[in-house]
């Protein structure tokens, strides 16, 4: 083979490359370019679907807080505007959670003997509990809480609370286990933190700040607005 037959062989083996490398490219982009046209349709159809049921769901579920009486109950609480939107923040995750369990109780602990009661915080690592105390009269409120399991499951030998080093302990002796309300644990859990929030508007709770005493948002032996 002359050297003008071997360039010419060259070129022609470098043409059928390029010309592939060119068809193949081209294919590429097209394939790609039609899964990202086909993910763009499949995301907004799904976008569509999520936003109907969302929507629907919304729909059930603001229909619900207002066939219960929940919205009619909280509008007018003279709580504050952050407290109130908290609130109604609390409330529709509760709802969303569909907790249908029957049976469940709110249920208060309230004062049998008066004296001073600690008044609870969240605790991490060695840090106690008990942040101070409050005097409570008999008859006065020490915490709102819900249960699934009634006062024996909850608190078994009518042992309420033990300090986290164990030395300071309450029992049936000093307060009551009242059942205010029974349902579904949807429900309770929905009455009791309207009791937590409102704890403020309670007459215990006016009568207390009005001869300088101490105020709280929240019942003594609750540690957070749950």
């Amino acid at each position: 083979m002359n050297n003008l037959a071997k360039l010419d062989y060259r070129m022609q083996k470098r043409f059928l490359k390029y010309t592939f490398l060119f068809i193949f490219v081209f294919v590429l982009a097209y394939v790609m370019f039609n899964l990202h046209v086909a993910e763009q349709i499949t995301q907004k159809a799904s976008e569509d679907i999520v936003q109907e049921i969302s929507d629907e769901y919304i729909k059930e579920l603001s229909k619900e807080i207002v066939d219960t009486g929940v919205l009619e109950r909280v509008k007018d609480l003279p709580i504050g505007r952050i407290a109130l939107t908290k609130l109604m923040q609390d409330i529709i995750a509760i709802q969303m959670a569909d907790r249908s369990l029957p049976n469940c109780e709110q249920y208060v602990l309230r004062v049998k003997k008066s004296g001073k009661y600690p008044i609870l915080q969240r605790s991490y690592g060695d840090l106690q509990e008990i942040k101070a105390w409050i005097w409570l009269n008999a008859g006065e409120t020490w915490r709102c809480g819900a249960t699934a399991r009634g006062e024996a499951g909850r608190s078994p030998n009518n042992i309420y609370f033990v300090s986290k080093d164990g030395t300071y302990t309450l029992t049936d002796n000093e307060l009551e286990y009242i059942i205010e309300f029974k349902g579904t644990w949807t429900e309770v859990l929905i009455e009791e933190k309207i009791k937590i929030y409102s704890y403020s508007l309670l007459p215990e709770c006016i009568a207390r700040v009005k001869t300088g005493g101490k105020f709280l948002a929240i019942y003594p032996g609750n540690k957070i607005h749950k």
